[in-house]
């Protein structure tokens, strides 16, 4: 028997796993933006404005933003179709830290003259800087077309690839990459081959990170507990999360992590200590107040657990999960109505949860009905108990990423 319901889930970091990454990449992004020549003038105009265009290089490659800034607004209000001239002004905008306004020209930019490769790759550093990888991912795409290869431009796709859900997409992008890469790519690629549960592939990776100056990366630690958990090697597992906590005491949701696997490991006690701990800091957590509601009703403290799966319910969704335990403790503590209403439901919602079907088949021989009591009885019978891997990672994947 299950100690906790089948979709027993751990809070996952993954976009936090790249918030370094995010940062290391941009530094070099930026450099590489604001290292590059500005664009040359544009096809011969009237002297005065190809002198304003001059004029806003000069101050451009000096460093003077402010100046150039204002030379070349002064131009393109003269010459508003010069691609030449927004990508410039973009990466004066760059400079002086205007990202949006940066976007806005390279956009206008590449409105004129679509073959300015460079571009693609600054308008889509630019996006990923500010998070919208929707946007970034195609834009880079198309940079990479024109220059295949491009290492920078494949980390930054590879990166969308993880934060927009699409891991096996990540692996193709960034695998290729791992020689000579820094920890932050190879944490990246460690977190891709967790969510796509290649845990020994994900393993080998997070060990050489651990056997580098990486061991005291609370990062590497939390890959690593994920991945003990997806083999089922709760003592390492918790090892790991524990870590993790002592090098970072503000990592989301680590008591509720360290919690879950004391409950895997059935030492009830300390995992009720870590989950009440969790539900100080973030009393409205829905993941924290459904996994101490679970573990009481595993407990028999049904009357303790009934209030905490009611706030669960209420505030976050009702998944099949939340709604099965919520039914256990109404049934054993007499809102008899309420319990047969949500546990047909939460079969509907999940119809292989054995359990569940077994807590029908009790429900339904109470009230008399034999014949529903007999198939419900058989199809719990019928349906393995065994506890897959997916099972004590799910939750975390519905939880925040950083």
């Amino acid at each position: 028997m299950r100690l906790l319901p089948i979709d027993m889930r751990y809070p996952t970091v993954v976009r936090r796993v790249v918030s370094e990454p995010r940062a290391w990449l941009f530094a070099l992004a930026f450099a590489l933006v604001c290292g590059t020549t500005a664009f040359p003038a544009p096809p011969a105009r009237p002297q005065g404005r190809d002198r304003l265009f001059q004029e806003a290089r000069q101050y451009q490659e000096k460093g003077d933003w402010r100046q150039a800034e204002a030379c070349y607004l002064r131009f393109l209000r003269e010459v508003p179709d010069s691609a030449a001239g927004h990508s410039n002004l973009g990466i004066v905008y760059v400079h002086e830290g205007e990202f949006k306004d940066a976007m806005r020209e390279y956009r206008d930019a590449l409105k004129l003259d679509s073959s300015l490769s460079g571009v693609y790759l600054n308008l889509g550093i630019l996006y990923y800087h500010e998070r919208d990888y929707r946007a970034a991912a195609p834009v880079l795409e198309k940079f990479l077309s024109a220059n295949p290869g491009n290492r920078q431009a494949e980390e930054l796709l590879g990166l969308c690839d993880l934060e927009l859900d699409n891991y096996e997409d990540a692996v193709t992008m960034l695998k290729p990459l791992r020689d000579g890469a820094g920890a932050d790519l190879l944490i990246a690629l460690s977190a891709a081959y967790v969510r796509l549960r290649r845990m020994p592939e994900a393993e080998a990776l997070l060990r050489q990170l651990l056997g580098s100056a990486n061991a005291d990366s609370a990062q590497v630690h939390f890959l690593m507990g994920q991945t003990y958990a997806g083999l089922h090697n709760f003592p390492q597992a918790l090892e790991e999360f524990d870590t993790v906590e002592d090098l970072d005491g503000t990592w989301p949701n680590i008591r509720l992590l360290v919690g879950a696997t004391e409950a895997r490991l059935g030492h009830y006690s300390a995992a009720e200590g870590n989950l009440r701990a969790q539900l100080q800091k973030t009393p409205g957590n829905h993941e924290t107040l459904f996994t101490l509601g679970a573990l009481l009703n595993k407990e028999g403290r049904y009357k303790e657990a009934k209030p905490l799966l009611t706030r669960a319910r209420a505030i976050g969704a009702q998944n099949a999960a939340v709604t099965f335990e919520w039914a256990k403790a109404c049934w054993k503590t007499g809102s008899l109505d309420d319990a047969w209403n949500a546990i047909q439901k939460a079969i509907r919602m999940d119809p292989k949860n054995g359990p569940a079907h077994y807590l029908y088949a009790e429900m339904a021989r109470q009230r008399g009905d034999g014949t529903t009591a007999q198939q419900e009885f058989a199809a719990a019978e019928s349906l393995s108990t065994k506890m897959s891997e997916d099972d004590i990672l799910r939750l975390s994947e519905a939880s925040q990423g950083r």
